[in-house]
């Protein structure tokens, strides 16, 4: 285990170290910084919510991908739904998704559409640091930052290594990863392989995940920095269904499909940094491309192609005053969508296609004012512009096929052609622009060299994604392109304490979230679209009330963190007035306790609780459609047999719990059985 690294502040973690390290720790921890407002900043006087793991405590986990890291290590509550993994910071249910911003190296991962992240294109081997940001964040990240971001870096190029990890474990699962770099004075090189496949808990619920990736760094004489990195990959995914509930209740591992549901993926994606130090502060430019090429069966009802590109070009400064200071910056991006659907398994018939774009403009400010040594004042706005721009063709049925198949035989179609004509009352084709601000003030006070408390105001935002707005999947709404459908806005107000002394970690956020015009879907909803039904509307007014506390305590050889979010939320408009959100829990919480019995071993016992909540699409929270709470116990064994290498033992769902990740109209999504997997890490 590489204990090289400070471990300053991590909530949650269970990264170990010697006696002699934790005192040097001790005097160096209000010293950590982070990057939550795009440059280093020392966490004690930085107002907001954030939790940081590095390159030591991701290796220290044993997690087998980002949401598990995540959700036993910042207590992130993660539900998956058909292979469709979402995370929910503040209370937002099956919507979640939407409302927070995942970003890789700067460069958002979330897609243009409701579709799934692709959280299997960031092995956790290449993954330098993660930093958790609660709250809303829509003034330095724009769109998607109303309750969250989950900031990952990557690992740079640096000094000569090599790692080797291999595990194998229950239900067919196994994992093999090789990564290293070299590098000179001024220049490093960095490469990594992933592998991950498993048969599935499930019935039809296999999965075979690939990557591969490169990183170039170089330092130029003035000492600025170049960092390129790109990535590539492949997964497939099998989606075995949801379960009425009796079915889930006897037997959670069968499926209701046939095994030919699912989805394959291409992607890539790439990245470049350069940034600098100058006399009057520091300069940062970052660009990205991602590139997603994936393929539906009938899992969705038809067979289907989506392709979606990504670009971003993001420059930013920050000003150094003498008791201020200044981060100005403007985001640009496109984004792009070719959907494509067929009637058959070849990809030949095809009654539809659509091409979908958006472009974002968005300058923005913040500046920090020190008005003594131990009070600071920020306060900041962005503009964005947004434009998009829709065509959704539909062919004459009648035209598609060659033949007509009947009870009798097969027939030549003489209304075929080979370029089918457009049927032009399917068919549409539109453009929208509109625009919306963000705003930011807070006050971070240091009461002493340990503590600080700190209070803040976000105005947050969200605007629609292509299929919230447009039904150009061939699934007839009340309207093809809902016009009067507005960027969802509301207030975030947040208090904050902040503790860090000896080995004594303590945080404590209070929020109260207010959205005005939140987005949901009414499926009773009519308009001229007389064959559609159901469009996506402002539903109005939704209250969120809720905290997160966490606790961390390290003794020499043994420790405990204790992680509890709680939420309160209630539609104040609408079809559900007085109600509750659904698939919102209203406690959850991640427990961990861990020994060093002796310098080499580390044993670890994980315990994680979800609260009951509503199913999906439960607004008028029927009680009998109640999704129950659930209680998981994980063990973990990491035994450092030479300096080089370890092996390991990670047990899930010890207690082998019965339980359901989420619930839609009466359909049950199991989570996994009790499982095992044994493991090598080499690390030269």
């Amino acid at each position: 285990m590489d204990i090289g690294y400070p471990r300053l502040f991590l909530t949650g973690s269970l990264f170990l170290v010697s006696p002699v390290l934790l005192a040097e720790e001790i005097g160096v921890l209000e010293d950590y910084f982070v990057q939550a407002w795009h440059f280093d900043q020392v966490i004690l006087d930085v107002p907001a919510d954030i939790v940081r793991l590095d390159r030591a405590e991701i290796n220290a986990s044993l997690a087998t991908s980002v949401p598990d890291l995540l959700a036993s290590e910042a207590n992130l509550f993660f539900s998956s739904v058909a292979g469709f993994t979402s995370v929910d910071f503040r209370g937002f249910g099956e919507g979640s998704g939407l409302r927070s911003l995942i970003l890789i190296d700067g460069h958002p991962l979330n897609p243009s559409d409701m579709g799934r992240i692709n959280w299997e294109q960031i092995p956790l081997e290449s993954i330098e640091s993660i930093e958790v940001l609660r709250g809303g964040h829509n003034v330095l990240y724009g769109d998607r930052a109303l309750s969250g971001v989950i900031k990952i870096e990557t690992r740079r190029a640096g000094d000569s290594s090599l790692q080797i990890e291999g595990r194998s474990g229950s239900f067919g699962t196994s994992q093999a990863a090789l990564s290293g770099g070299f590098g000179g004075e001024r220049w490093g090189f960095r490469a990594g392989l992933n592998r991950y496949q498993t048969e599935g808990y499930r019935e039809y619920s296999s999965s075979e995940l690939k990557n591969a990736h490169i990183s170039a760094g170089y330092t130029l004489e003035n000492d600025d920095d170049i960092d390129i990195r790109i990535a590539m990959g492949e997964s497939d995914l099998s989606y075995p269904g949801g379960l009425v509930y009796e079915d889930y209740r006897s037997d959670p591992q069968r499926s209701k499909k046939t095994g030919t549901e699912g989805s394959s993926s291409r992607y890539a994606t790439a990245t470049a940094r350069f940034d600098g130090i100058r006399d009057w502060g520091n300069w940062e430019v970052l660009v990205g491309y991602d590139y997603d090429e994936a393929e539906f069966s009938p899992a969705t009802g038809y067979y289907g192609e989506n392709d979606q590109a990504g670009y971003s070009f993001k420059p930013r400064i920050r000003i150094e005053a003498a008791e201020s200071s200044w981060v100005i910056g403007s985001d640009f991006s496109y984004d792009t969508l070719d959907f494509r659907r067929f009637l058959d398994a070849d990809h030949t018939l095809m009654p539809s296609e659509a091409a979908l774009q958006e472009g974002r403009l968005s300058p923005y400010f913040l500046v920090e004012k020190e008005v003594s040594d131990q009070l600071r004042l920020s306060s900041g706005a962005r503009y964005e512009w947004v434009r998009y721009e829709v065509e959704s063709i539909r062919f004459q049925q009648s035209q598609l096929s060659p033949v007509i198949a009947t009870n009798r035989g097969t027939f030549p179609n003489f209304d075929y052609k080979s370029s089918p004509d457009v049927d032009l009352s399917e068919s549409f084709q539109e453009s929208l622009s509109e625009s919306g601000f963000a705003a930011e003030l807070s006050a971070n006070y240091r009461i002493d060299p340990h503590w600080s408390v700190w209070a803040g105001y976000d105005r947050v935002y969200r605007y629609p994604v292509f299929d919230e707005r447009c039904a150009y999947q061939d699934f007839a709404l009340a309207e093809d392109v809902n016009e009067d459908l507005e960027a969802e806005a509301g207030n975030n107000f947040e208090l904050g304490l902040k503790y860090i002394h000896n080995r004594h970690e303590l945080y404590l956020t209070g929020f109260y979230l207010r959205m005005e015009n939140e987005i949901f879907f009414d499926r009773t909803k009519t308009g001229s679209n007389s064959a559609g039904r159901g469009l996506n509307i402002n539903l109005g007014r939704v209250e969120r009330l809720g905290a997160n506390f966490s606790y961390r305590y390290e003794a020499n050889n043994w420790g405990v963190a204790f992680q509890v979010a709680y939420v309160d939320t209630e539609m104040r408009e609408g079809a559900g007035r007085g109600n509750e959100v659904p698939l919102v829990p209203r406690f959850y919480g991640v427990n961990q306790w861990w020994w060093n019995p002796w310098e080499a071993l580390t044993l670890r016992v994980t315990h994680r609780y979800v609260g009951a909540r509503y199913q999906g699409g439960n607004f008028a929270n029927i009680q009998k459609e109640v999704v129950d709470a659930y209680q998981l116990v994980g063990l973990n064994v990491d035994y450092q047999v030479t300096p080089h290498c370890r092996i390991f033992v990670v047990v899930h769902n010890a207690l082998d719990e019965l339980y359901a990740e989420s619930a839609y109209f009466g359909d049950y999504y199991p989570g996994d059985g009790r499982s095992f997997q044994l493991g090598v890490k080499l690390d030269f």
